[in-house]
């Protein structure tokens, strides 16, 4: 029933945002969409959240203005609304009623011919209506040129996320197979091997989520934007499983020692990134349909991303310098490559959140998706490589060591 009520709350195929107008600020950005090559459509209404008089029939006239990407920024670093405006590539009169109704719709046509383009949208009160603060509350509609709900950066996710699904669905079914036959030979639950599907189960479910948020998307243009939530925390807990994982693998277990180290030091450490994810995403969630941002990690998520990867791998790197002093042979080599190959999990995120910023604003959040999930996709392979029977690292650590004393199996 609680699913049901959910559903039926976000029913509507808008975009709602509530923005304040006064005579001082008198021009506000309300939101964009990034459109194909082709004709898609906008519809806006607006109303007021408080009325400033319930039994008048008078309007408020206001602007709306729609801003081709090319002259968006002229507009936003315009030093008067007058100016602002005029960098627009149309303009509608908005004429919201004072009584606190609904306005009438108004719409327009997004064309473009050679390439995509982003379109803004801004409501304004330049002829200096207004006598007194507003709170405007403001209804969107978009559709794109192949008449989908997605704005152009977002497209093709739709699609993404069934592979990853199937990808994840595997290597959650081979682990588990790994961790049962291990537990049937030894009767020992493996830590590695448990954090490992944990890790894995938790980005299988995370993915589940969101394939079910861009199909609702599909179908009502909002979504259902608990399901996207639970996209990112399980898909931060996923991430934490494996950095907290590499990061006590430098610092010698399974390679040193077998015991699972002291939780004294690690939990404060995973607690602190989990709030610092968390900011993130709740940061991200705030300024999702900020006129800067098209990624979930562009302005201020990206660069909390940026240092918290960076310290984290800074850890990493000063306990494998401590622990190469009692290491040698192939323990020595393993350790070398490992913290390579750790290095880039690492930083690639950062990478790829700076990389897409060379790219027109509509393909940065497939780059920095697409990536994540290969880089994400790629380590869990490798860990599940690493530990099975089959490599070398298996055969030089503690996992190749009996539970029991004297004996090896």
């Amino acid at each position: 029933m609680f699913w049901i009520l959910l559903l039926v709350s976000v029913a509507s195929k808008s975009v709602t945002t509530t923005l304040t107008l006064s005579p001082e600020l008198n021009w506000k950005y309300v939101s964009k969409f990034a459109v194909d090559i082709g004709k898609g459509s906008w519809e806006m209404k607006a109303k007021l959240a408080k009325p400033l008089d319930a039994n008048s029939s008078d309007r408020l006239k206001l602007v709306t203005s729609v801003y081709l990407d090319d002259f968006w920024e002229d507009a936003l670093y315009a030093d008067s609304c007058i100016s602002k405006t005029a960098a627009s590539k149309r303009e509608k009169y908005l004429k919201v009623p004072l009584n606190g109704e609904w306005s009438s719709e108004i719409s327009g046509i997004l064309s473009q011919r050679l390439r995509p383009h982003v379109w803004y949208f801004s409501v304004s009160d330049c002829d200096q209506e207004l006598t007194e603060k507003i709170r405007l509350k403001v209804e969107m509609h978009f559709l794109n040129a192949d008449e989908s709900e997605f704005s152009l950066e977002d497209k093709g996710m739709v699609y993404l996320f069934p592979v990853m699904m199937v990808a994840y669905l595997a290597a959650l079914s081979g682990n588990l197979l790994k961790l049962i036959k291990k537990f049937q030979k030894t009767e020992d639950l493996e830590p590695n091997l448990l954090m490992l599907n944990l890790a894995v189960g938790c980005q299988f479910c995370g993915i589940c989520c969101e394939i079910l948020h861009l199909w609702i998307y599909a179908y009502n243009g909002k979504g259902l934007p608990v399901f996207n939530f639970f996209y990112q925390i399980l898909e931060v807990m996923s991430g934490l499983m494996v950095t907290i994982m590499f990061i006590i693998m430098a610092s010698g277990w399974t390679l040193v020692y077998r015991d699972f180290p002291d939780a004294d030091v690690y939990i404060p450490v995973s607690l602190l990134v989990v709030l610092l994810n968390l900011l993130v995403v709740g940061i991200g969630r705030v300024t999702d349909d900020a006129y800067y941002k098209f990624s979930d990690y562009e302005g201020i998520p990206g660069l909390l991303l940026i240092f918290m990867r960076l310290g984290m791998w800074g850890w990493f790197l000063y306990l494998v310098w401590s622990l190469q002093s009692s290491l040698q042979g192939k323990k020595m080599s393993f350790v070398l490559n490992f913290s390579i190959l750790a290095s880039v999990y690492f930083l690639a995120q950062p990478f790829l959140v700076v990389f897409s910023l060379a790219f027109v604003n509509y393909w940065r959040n497939t780059i920095v998706v697409v990536g994540t999930t290969c880089i994400q996709t790629s380590v869990f392979f490798f860990l599940s490589h690493l530990f099975s029977e089959k490599s070398t690292y298996y055969k030089i650590s503690t996992m190749s060591e009996s539970v029991l004393p004297g004996k090896m199996h």
